[in-house]
C-alpha cells in the first residue's frame, strides 16, 4: 500500500514543484532561447526537468531505503550516474556548455551504470560476449540519452513519448515480478505532473537536464532485470519502445554528415518539423506521434501474453514497419520541399548558419 501511496505523492509534487520553477525562472530570466531546432517563440522557461528530477528522486530513495524495494547495490550506482547526468544539464541549461563537454560527463555516468550490471547480456537465446555485451550497451545508454534530448523540440513531445515508454516499462516489468517496474511509474506519475504545464501551449520546457536524465533513465532502468521471460526479448523491447527518437537521431546524423555540418548543430529537419511540413499543426503533430507511440506500447505489452519466440516476431515487425514509416516520410517531406523549391534553399540556409 505504501508505495502506492507513494505513487500519488511524487505525482503531486511534481505538480506543485513546477510552477514555484516557472516563477523562479522569470524572476532570473532562465528562458529557452530559440535556435534552429525550435519552433517556439517568446520567453518559455527551461528548467521544468528539475520538477521531474527531484520529485523522482524522493520517490526513489523513499522506496529504496525506506521501503527497501530494491537492494542498495542496485540503487546507488543509477543515482549517482543519473544524478551526474541531471547536474551538468542543469548547468548546461544555465550556461550552455561546449558539446565535448556534455559528452565526456554522459560517458562518465554511462560508465558507471554499465560497469555496475546494468547491461544487456544475450539476444533470445544467445549469450553475448562479455566484450559485446558491454560494447553494445555503452552505446545504446549515450545513444538514448542524446536521442532523448534531440527530439525534445515541441511541446509535450519528449514528456509525452517517455511518459508512454515507462508505464509501458512499468506494466511490463511488475508483470514479470521485477520490482524495478514501480521505479519507471515513479518516474512516469513524475513526468505527468511536468506535462500538466508542458502540454501545447507550454508554460514551461524541461531543458536538458530533464530530456538527458529521462533519456538516460529509460535506457539503463530495464538493463539491469535478468527475469527470463523479459530478458529474452529485452533488446527488442527496447528497441521498438524508442523507436522514435532512436530514428530521428539516426536521421539527423546521416543528415549532418552528408551536408557537410556539425553533427551537433541544430536545423528544422526533425520529424516533428517534417510532419508540420506536411500541412499538420504543432498540436496534431504531437497527438500523431503519441499516438502511433502508444501503438508501440501496446504491441510490446501484448507480448507478456504470448510466447517469447511469437513476441519477438511482433517486436521485429514493430521495428521494420517504424523504419519503413521513416523512410515513407523521408521521401514525401522531400518531394514537398522540391515541389515548393524550398529544399535546396533549406540546405544552403542552414549551412550559411553553420558558417
Amino acid at each position: 500500500m505504501m508505495k502506492w501511496l507513494l505513487l500519488v505523492s511524487v505525482f503531486v509534487f511534481s505538480a506543485l514543484l513546477v510552477p514555484l520553477i516557472i516563477l523562479f525562472c522569470r524572476k532570473y530570466k532562465i528562458f529557452d532561447p530559440v535556435n534552429a531546432r525550435k519552433i517556439h517563440s517568446g520567453e518559455i522557461p527551461r528548467l521544468g526537468g528539475v520538477a521531474i528530477v527531484l520529485s523522482f528522486l524522493a520517490g526513489f530513495l523513499i522506496y529504496c531505503f525506506a521501503l527497501k524495494g530494491l537492494p542498495v547495490n542496485r540503487c546507488v550506482p543509477l543515482i549517482v550516474a543519473g544524478s551526474i547526468i541531471f547536474l551538468f544539464g542543469f548547468f548546461d541549461d544555465l550556461f550552455e556548455f561546449r558539446a565535448i563537454f556534455k559528452l565526456v560527463v554522459q560517458i562518465i555516468a554511462v560508465a558507471i551504470v554499465v560497469f555496475s550490471g546494468y547491461r544487456f547480456t544475450r539476444i533470445m537465446n544467445w549469450e553475448m560476449p562479455l566484450w559485446f555485451s558491454y560494447v553494445l550497451s555503452f552505446g545504446w545508454v549515450l545513444g538514448i540519452v542524446n536521442a532523448y534530448n534531440l527530439i525534445d523540440g515541441l511541446d509535450g513531445l519528449c514528456g509525452g513519448l517517455s511518459f508512454l515508454t515507462l508505464v509501458t516499462l512499468g506494466i511490463c516489468l511488475l508483470l514479470v515480478k521485477d520490482s524495478a517496474g514501480i521505479i519507471c511509474l515513479y518516474l512516469a506519475v513524475a513526468i505527468l505532473g511536468f506535462l500538466l504545464y508542458n502540454w501545447p501551449p507550454a508554460k514551461i520546457f524541461m531543458g536538458d537536464c530533464g530530456s538527458q536524465f529521462l533519456g538516460f533513465m529509460i535506457a539503463v532502468i530495464p538493463l539491469y532485470s535478468t527475469v527470463e521471460n523479459f530478458e529474452y526479448n529485452k533488446l527488442f523491447i527496447m528497441l521498438v519502445l524508442v523507436s522514435i527518437p532512436m530514428f530521428d537521431t539516426i536521421a539527423a546524423i546521416w543528415r549532418r554528415l552528408r551536408d557537410h555540418r556539425p553533427i551537433m548543430s541544430p536545423d528544422k529537419m526533425h520529424l516533428h518539423h517534417k510532419l508540420m511540413n506536411l500541412g499538420l499543426s504543432k498540436k496534431e503533430t504531437l497527438i500523431m506521434l503519441l499516438l502511433i507511440q502508444l501503438l508501440l506500447c501496446l504491441a510490446v505489452c501484448s507480448t507478456v501474453y504470448i510466447t517469447r519466440s511469437r513476441g519477438a516476431v511482433v517486436l521485429i515487425l514493430a521495428y521494420i514497419f517504424m523504419a519503413a514509416s521513416f523512410c515513407v516520410l523521408h521521401y514525401l517531406h522531400r518531394a514537398v520541399l522540391k515541389k515548393h523549391g524550398e529544399y535546396g534553399q533549406a540546405i544552403s540556409e542552414l549551412t550559411e548558419k553553420q558558417e
